[in-house]
């Protein structure tokens, strides 16, 4: 054998390629991905994406923005109706005190930033506005009976609280029960207007809201996998989540009625126990039509306590 047939070719002295590391984001195209194969990169730790849902705290802070916006708005209607002295109204204060005043500028705020809040939700939801609230209708009249039972329950809690808690005798709001008329019309918006917007903000943005900050939370520092939806689309929470959200959104709600008991914390006790209650309708219902049944009911019962002590109202000096 010659010398010439010994010698290697100029190819065989190149080293043979190692073959790349199998990882998931390297793997070939149709190449199934198998995180056990030996020699495999691991799987980076992504969460999971969030699942879309409303009302997001996002939606609340919109929805508590044109709120502050309806303050402004009434707020400047009331200041032109006291500079052409309307009503015989001279102050603020005595605004406070006088019913069709207090009641026409609670509902312009309302009604103001309920004009401005449905079509910009809907439109960043896709959806109707009570569809992302998840009013659910049809579930409140399914369950009418129990909810009618919570909210009779509630009001015995009521007439037990006046009688063991420290209640104050002349409360703000006695004030604005001034005449038949101031009363009859008290009685028509506590039992429609004031449940019906009440609970779309406590119960509607911020309790669900709260509950979803929570639970994303909850997901990102345990690394679990986030909470879907149910089978009719609502969203759903961790048991942790919903009792810190009633907790939370139950003080606001309390403090929003704190003027009117003369910051007394008998009412005010009673006022945040039955938002936990409202609460935890709304949750376990998933419904926010549920809840204001319930509101409407319990306002119905304690206004109707008062129509039996005054004589229809007439004598309403007896509720002194």
């Amino acid at each position: 054998m010659s010398g010439d047939e010994n010698e290697l070719s100029p190819q065989d002295h190149q080293p043979t390629p190692e073959p790349a590391p199998t990882s998931d984001w390297l793997a070939a195209p149709g190449q199934d991905i198998n995180p056990e194969e030996e020699g495999a990169l691991p799987l980076p730790n992504i969460p999971a994406p969030w699942p879309e849902r409303t009302p997001s705290p996002l939606d609340a802070l919109f929805f508590l923005l044109f709120l502050f916006l309806g303050f402004l708005l009434s707020t400047a209607a009331l200041a032109l109706a006291l500079h052409w002295h309307l009503w015989g109204l001279k102050d603020f204060a005595a605004a406070a005190t006088d019913t069709r005043v207090a009641l026409g500028t609670q509902l312009l705020l309302y009604a103001s930033a309920l004009a401005g809040a449905v079509p910009v939700l809907r439109t960043l939801w896709g959806k109707g506005f009570f569809t992302g609230l998840h009013w659910n209708v049809l579930t409140a009249v399914r369950r009418w009976g129990w909810l009618v039972a919570i909210a009779v329950a509630c009001n015995l809690l009521a007439i037990a609280s006046d009688s063991l808690l420290p209640f104050p005798k002349h409360a703000a709001i006695d004030k604005m029960f001034a005449t038949p008329r101031d009363a009859w019309m008290l009685f028509v918006f506590g039992v429609t207007v004031a449940p019906f917007f009440e609970e779309m903000i406590f119960r509607g943005f911020l309790l669900p809201a709260t509950a979803s900050a929570l639970d994303w939370c909850r997901q990102r520092l345990t690394g679990t996998g986030p909470m879907g939806t149910d089978e009719a689309g609502n969203p759903m929470f961790s048991r942790t989540a919903m009792v810190l959200a009633a907790i939370l959104v139950s003080a606001p709600f309390a403090g929003m009625h704190a003027a009117q008991v003369n910051q007394s914390w008998g009412p005010l006790l009673l006022l945040y126990t039955v938002s936990l209650v409202l609460c935890a309708v709304r949750l376990k219902a998933r419904s926010l039509a549920a809840s204001t049944l319930v509101h409407a009911v319990y306002n119905f019962l304690l206004f109707s306590l008062m129509l039996l002590q005054s004589d229809g109202f007439r004598h309403l000096d007896k509720l002194q």
